[in-house]
Order: C-alpha cells, then structure tokens, then sequence
C-alpha cells in the first residue's frame, strides 16, 4: 500500500468493500446536502478540473442531536433533499463518496500486537480497542481501521487509525443513497478531507491543521501526509474567552508533548488554520503560536493542490473537501 503516492489512510473508514475512484463526492452538513463531481489529472502536471458543484438546504434541527451526531428525524425530508439534489445532476452517480462533519465523524489511534485475518474477527478486535480509548458505546457504532505508520517509544508493534461513526447515520445514509441508484463508497470526514487537498508537505516535517468552528475545533497532525494525531473537541457553549483560552492552550501543550515524545527527530514546520469567525479565528492564532511554538497560517486556496474549474467559481472553501476526497480516490 505504501508504493503508491497517497498514503495508507486515504482507505475509506465506513461503509462497502474498498473500490476504484468514482469523481463524485457528497458533502453532508447539519443544515446543506452538497454534490461536487472532480475530473482527475489526464497527464503529469495538469490540475484536478470542478467539473460540477450543487447544493440544497436541509430543513433546521433535521438530525437528532448527539454527540457523534443522529441519523435524521424526518428520513423523508432527507430523502427529498437528495431526490431534489440529484434532479440538477445529468444522471445519478453510480457510486460516490460521502464527506462527514468531524463531529459525526471521528479519528482514534490504538496499538495492537497483530490483526486477525478473518474480518469478523478484525472488526470484533478493533471495537475493544475503541473502547479502550473513546468514551462512547461502541455497539452502536461502525469501526474501521487501517494501519499507519509507527511511531518512536510505541508499546506495540502496530498502530491503528480507527474511524469511527454511528452505525444508525452511516446505514441510515447509505439507504437513501441506494434507494437513488448511489452506492456510497468511501466515507471521511471534513478534516480527513482537506488534509489530502493539501499541496503537500511543507518541507518534511509535521504539517497541523486546525479546524475552528462554532460547534467545537479539530487538531490534525500529518507526517508523510499521513495521519500521526488527531483530536476533535466539542465547544463548551457559553464559556468566557479567558476559560476557553485556558482548556485549549492546555489541549495544545500536550499535543507539543506528544509529538516531541514521539516524533522526536521531526521538526512542526506549520500549522494551518480555518475558523468560521475572524475574531476566533485571531485568537486561536495566538494561542498555537504560543503554545505550539511554530508558524501559523491562515488556510486558503494557495495552500491547495491546483483545481480548475469546468463550472461557475465557487468559493474554495465549498470544494476543498471535493477536491480532497477526489484525490483520495485516486488509485
């Protein structure tokens, strides 16, 4: 797997066995259903092309609430959304991939002395290891995994990164989907997604990306352009500035630790930063520089592998997450 240019994680976490690259890609948020359709590279040197980008809006409150989220409580209502969204497309898409919030959505990392090679038995092993190390029923979720790379002073000689989602969303999803004539491939999340429409590494080192949003913020650290930590926090609704500032430079300072303990020799040359708010936005700057002690930029269209457009423009923060799941699907 390690041959190939992208790395091992781009292995989709949820949903049906593994297949070939598809261009279309599903964006689900709370309150829009989103479809963009990427062409992929004829020859070295060329740009992914946005061949198609459409979105509707879904009804407010429409998924039950939770913390990893709630599959929809007016299925109805979905589907007619995505009868509606798909009625602007040509033909249905045969098969697609689907891009989660991170919050519905969730990266873990274990470690484990060997995987069984029967799948059941796989599975069975990588729902005790989630629970070893997430706070949630781990009956009630779809798990999956993938191996990546080891790390220095591991216990063990593998190292999993484990996705993890409600099992009744995913499958509530794939339903309606199927009901369309789409088969729902691969499954990621937002920050999954825009780590692989990166240009690349900044110059071997680790490479942070920091998703500020109203409902909470996402830590992504790649090596290699692979995954290495991630954490995703919930916010605390009505916190003051100075609290909030005090839990995330806490969070932050045992991520500096982490990485210095286990990526001893590798230099964090940048973190980039998306917050939904300006004024957040100038704070959580403040607050990584301080606490991670390395540059950060405000991520935008430069730091993006180059994307040409067949359609409309759209705001590049509406396709990343396509131009990102698109260049997962690459073989």
């Amino acid at each position: 797997m390690r041959s190939i240019k992208l790395p091992s994680w781009i292995e989709r976490l949820a949903g049906l066995t593994p297949q070939s690259a598809p261009p279309h890609v599903f964006l689900l948020e709370p309150d829009r259903l989103a479809y963009g359709r990427c062409r992929s590279p004829q020859k070295s040197g060329e740009s992914f092309v946005l061949e198609a980008f459409e979105a509707v809006e879904l009804p407010p409150e429409l998924f039950a609430p939770g913390l990893l989220g709630g599959p929809a409580r007016d299925e109805e209502a979905l589907h007619n959304a995505l009868r509606s969204l798909l009625a602007r497309l040509p033909s249905p898409p045969p098969r697609a991939s689907l891009v989660l919030p991170d919050a519905w959505l969730r990266l873990a990392f274990a470690e484990t002395n060997e995987l069984p090679g029967d799948e059941a038995a796989r599975t069975q092993m990588m729902r005790w290891l989630l629970k070893r190390v997430v706070p949630f029923r781990v009956d009630e979720l779809r798990v999956r995994g993938v191996e990546v790379a080891s790390l220095a002073g591991q216990e063990q000689p593998l190292r999993l990164l484990l996705g993890f989602a409600l099992e009744e969303l995913l499958a509530q999803m794939e339903r309606l989907f199927a009901d369309e004539k789409v088969r729902l491939g691969r499954v990621v999340n937002v920050s999954q997604a825009l780590l692989a429409a990166l240009l690349g590494d900044s110059g071997g080192g680790v490479t942070g990306l920091a998703l500020v949003q109203d409902d909470g913020y996402t830590l992504l650290f790649a090596h290699g352009g692979e995954p290495v930590l991630h954490r995703y926090k919930a916010s605390e609704a009505g916190l003051p500035l100075d609290a909030r500032r005090r839990l995330v430079q806490r969070d932050l300072k045992l991520t500096r630790t982490f990485l210095e303990e286990h990526l001893p020799q590798t230099s964090l040359d940048r973190v980039l930063l998306l917050a939904t708010d300006e004024q957040r936005g100038a704070a959580w700057a403040e607050w990584l520089e301080e606490s991670l002690g390395a540059p950060v930029q405000g991520l935008d269209a430069s730091h993006l592998a180059p994307l040409g457009f067949a359609t409309s423009a759209r705001s590049w923060l509406d396709v990343a997450p396509v131009l990102g799941a698109s260049r997962q699907e690459v073989a």
